[in-house]
Parts: structure tokens; sequence; C-alpha cells
């Protein structure tokens, strides 16, 4: 979605929140995508495939990156872990992007709704719920049948 202003299709996403990793944010793009076909109207990501780690799409992936490198989502390192392992959330113009697409659309409660319930589930809990409600986006799943620790 081109623009001056953060993809909207990023802002569905992420929202307000602060997301623990790209494979959270896939996921939940995932899942709006699923049960929220209103968001077709933005040209949501349609191109999603099985991957490692469940539903992946390619599309997304460029977005996020687009939107770091463009300044409208922030990329923070968690240096307390000592890996790679990084949050991200949107930027003080994307999140007032986001409030005033919040005030126009009204089914973005329930969409916030949803993705702050994923947000309190653990990312193990959350692929294998993806993995048990789209079982065919499991095919190249890394983590099928693994217990939750």
């Amino acid at each position: 979605m081109e623009g001056t202003g953060c993809d909207r299709r990023l802002l569905l996403i992420i929202q307000d929140q602060t997301i623990g990793g790209r494979t959270r944010i896939q996921k939940y793009g995932f899942y709006i995508y699923q049960k929220y076909p209103v968001v077709d109207e933005y040209g949501f990501y349609t191109d999603w495939k099985p991957n490692h780690f469940g539903p992946y799409s390619q599309e997304l992936a460029d977005g996020i990156d687009a939107a770091v490198r463009d300044g409208h989502l922030i990329e923070i390192r968690d240096e307390k872990s000592g890996t790679e392992f990084k949050k991200y959330r949107l930027s003080v113009e994307a999140s007032k992007e986001y409030k005033e697409l919040k005030r126009e659309k009204g089914f973005l409660e329930d969409m916030q709704k949803l993705i702050k319930h994923l947000q309190g589930l653990s990312l193990m809990t959350v692929l294998k719920q993806v993995y048990w409600d789209y079982p065919e986006f499991a095919a190249q799943g890394l983590i099928r049948g693994r217990e939750d620790h």
C-alpha cells in the first residue's frame, strides 16, 4: 500500500501494541486475514503459505522491513536476552494514524480484542492454536507435535 504514511495493513496488525517478534506479527496478520473479510478493502496480505512456523506472507515480511526502514515501525532489540530477538511497535506518527483509523472504522474494536487476546498467550500457544485451526499450514511446521514447556 503506497503513500506517505504507514501501510494501513500493518496498522491493522500492530495496532497500539508492542509485539514480540516477526513470527507473532505473521500469525496475527494471518488470523486477521482469516477472521475479518472486511480487510479485503485494504488489499490485505493474501500470499499466505505454509512455512517453518505456520502461515507466512512474504509481502507482510517485506512490509515490515519497509516500515522499519521508513521509520513507521520501531524495532526494539532485546539487549538482556543476548539474542537477536526484537520487538516491534508503531512510531508516534504511525500510532496517530492507527488512532484515526480506529475512529473511522468500528470493526477495529473487535480486531483489537483478538490481538490483545493473542498477546496474552505464549508464542508456543499461538503457534499450536494456528496449527489446530488451520492444519493445512502446519505441513512444514518445525514445532508440530512438540509439547509446550
